[in-house]
């Protein structure tokens, strides 16, 4: 069977949601003639994809690269509905801290992220974020923001979803492989962030959302240092 297009499994999961293309252009914010080019196949993806899929009520991994089943059974989700989603901010030693939140820090980038989730103060920008006490509970952190480091995701292996530049936020404390969730990881030094698969009992398949240019790659566990799970992130849409 041929691996459908982008605009073949958003024009199901409208159908099947009973959803206008202007009605999905209101609900995402975006121009109707932009959801008319991905329904038409005039574009390939968008990055509302992540918006898209949650408004449709699909996977956004199903979306995006057709990977994996279209809904999701498990009550586990890389992204938590609206209605739960938690409030970070950038801020100053000025700004008051409101009871339901902690300050962890936002580094400049995962390079100095250790693999054991500790970090080089000389590397350290001193800029933290706000995550509200709620948030981390629901993901099982702790709550005084411990083992929580942020920071800037490089590169395209992770587009559309995770775009170049995306803040993205992990859970050093959680290591535990789960399929199809995304971890911050380490193989020789070399850091990224990527979607982990067991595909044996010493071998973890490392995947890419943009599975066209960066195929997957089978590792051995050995070699493959977990840092963090990732829990959230945050895409500026221009």
């Amino acid at each position: 069977m041929n691996k459908t297009t982008f605009s073949e499994r958003l024009n199901q999961a409208m159908q099947e949601r009973g959803m206008t293309q202007g009605a999905l252009a209101e609900a995402v914010g975006m121009a109707q003639p932009s959801v008319w080019k991905l329904a038409s196949g005039g574009a390939k993806g968008s990055r509302k994809t992540v918006q898209i899929a949650q408004v449709l009520g699909v996977r956004p991994e199903w979306l995006s690269d057709g990977v994996g089943p279209m809904r999701s059974d498990s009550k586990e989700s890389n992204i938590a509905p609206e209605s739960e989603w938690g409030t970070i901010e950038v801020w100053d030693s000025k700004t008051p801290l409101r009871d339901d939140e902690v300050e962890v820090p936002f580094l400049k980038d995962i390079e100095f992220a250790c693999g054991d989730g500790s970090y080089n103060e000389e590397d350290y920008n001193g800029f933290k974020l706000r995550f509200s006490k709620s948030t981390l509970r629901k993901i099982g952190a702790s709550t005084d923001g411990h083992g929580i480091l942020c920071f800037p995701a490089r590169g395209n292996s992770m587009e559309p979803n995770i775009p170049d530049g995306t803040t993205v936020a992990i859970n050093t404390e959680d290591k535990k492989i789960v399929d199809g969730k995304i971890y911050a990881i380490s193989e020789d030094g070399w850091k990224r962030i990527k979607l982990l698969y067991r595909v044996g009992p010493d071998t973890v398949s490392v995947r890419s959302y943009n599975s066209v240019e960066h195929q997957p790659e089978d590792k051995p566990l050995e070699k493959i240092e977990i840092i963090g799970r990732v829990f959230w992130w945050s895409v500026l849409d221009y």
